[in-house]
């Protein structure tokens, strides 16, 4: 097992039974579903958990693409055992609709103790529905992709210089493994994740399947990765090159949806003098290196940029919050 997947499955160990929703919250293809399948395993093997009392759905699969979260939510309470745990896992859970009812149904439940694992890939939607309903009552773990070292620890490249070059070629996504000795194929497998992560992630939550500005917008900031960009000014500069026009406020509100959808992060100003975090204009960053080269290419012109985001990445991932103005906090 990989360092990146221990620490989160030793996570989710010290929060085992405790009485939390617990929430794996990452970028599309980051390999959370990997982590709930091998915390899965670890618990049978360990804890003595018996087969039955374990009832899992991965809502990428097609069969379960029509759920209502009233035959979801029967459907597990009739799976489940007496007297016992039973343990919850529900695999990118955000493609059921009222899903949270479901999650909240069977947190409360009296009869059947159960411990629910999630996952899914939209931050806003899983934080916002859960803190609504059930405040303070769930656990958010933040998955990100591959470190350096972690990406490392699998190549297993001696020559670290060149393993890094690689690693800013093609990312830490879960995806890229079974070709990360093969870059080539790795971007072949890149190509289709964006677009991918756009329709699940951010068209089929806001119910738009059809405004190419959606796609125009983010590959906007990719393109200008640490670039202050401010939504007013760049609609306005957008418009007077485009013919199909983008509002500012559409254009802020698809920024923020690539944000939720963690294709991308912002980084907000801050001004120490006046002690304040400063929203009217921000740094957006790629969620993974890979994502961002399938759309600007993998030119060693732009490498500056691109190490400015592994850093910025490999803070996230730290547990830190980082601000424009050079200063920095602890999470």
């Amino acid at each position: 097992m990989s360092t990146t997947k221990k620490k989160y499955i030793d996570e989710l160990i010290q929060l085992k039974n405790k009485p939390y929703i617990k929430v794996l919250i990452g970028l599309r293809n980051c390999g959370k579903s990997t982590i709930l399948r091998q915390f899965k395993n670890k618990i049978i093997n360990d804890f003595n958990i018996k087969d039955n009392q374990i009832i899992e759905y991965n809502f990428n699969n097609p069969k379960f693409e029509k759920y209502i979260y009233m035959e979801l939510y029967d459907e597990i309470i009739n799976k489940s055992q007496p007297s016992v745990t039973n343990y919850i896992f529900l695999d990118e859970i955000q493609d059921i609709e009222k899903w949270e009812k479901c999650v909240i149904g069977l947190f409360e439940h009296a009869k059947f103790d159960f411990d629910i694992y999630l996952t899914g890939s939209n931050s806003k939607m899983l934080s916002s529905e859960l803190s609504t309903l059930l405040t303070g009552r769930h656990r958010d773990i933040h998955v990100m992709p591959l470190s350096f070292k972690e990406f490392n620890e699998i190549t297993k490249e001696q020559n670290f210089n060149k393993d890094f070059y690689k690693y800013a070629e093609i990312g830490g996504l879960g995806i890229i493994i079974p070709n990360i000795n093969n870059p080539e194929e790795a971007k072949k497998d890149l190509s289709l994740v964006l677009r991918d992560t756009i329709q699940k992630d951010v068209r089929k939550k806001h119910h738009n399947t059809t405004n190419i500005l959606i796609d125009k917008t983010i590959s906007y900031a990719l393109n200008n990765i640490g670039v202050p960009i401010s939504a007013y000014k760049t609609s306005e500069k957008i418009n007077k090159q485009k013919s199909k026009k983008i509002t500012r406020i559409s254009f802020a509100n698809y920024l923020q949806w690539g944000c939720d959808a963690m294709i991308l992060y912002r980084v907000n100003y801050y001004n120490r003098k006046t002690n304040t975090i400063l929203s009217t204009s921000g740094k957006y960053y790629a969620g993974d290196l890979g994502l961002l080269n399938s759309v600007i290419g993998y030119s060693d012109n732009t490498f500056g940029y691109k190490l400015e985001n592994i850093v910025l990445l490999e803070l996230i991932s730290l547990g830190w919050e980082v601000y424009n103005s050079q200063t920095i906090s602890k999470r």
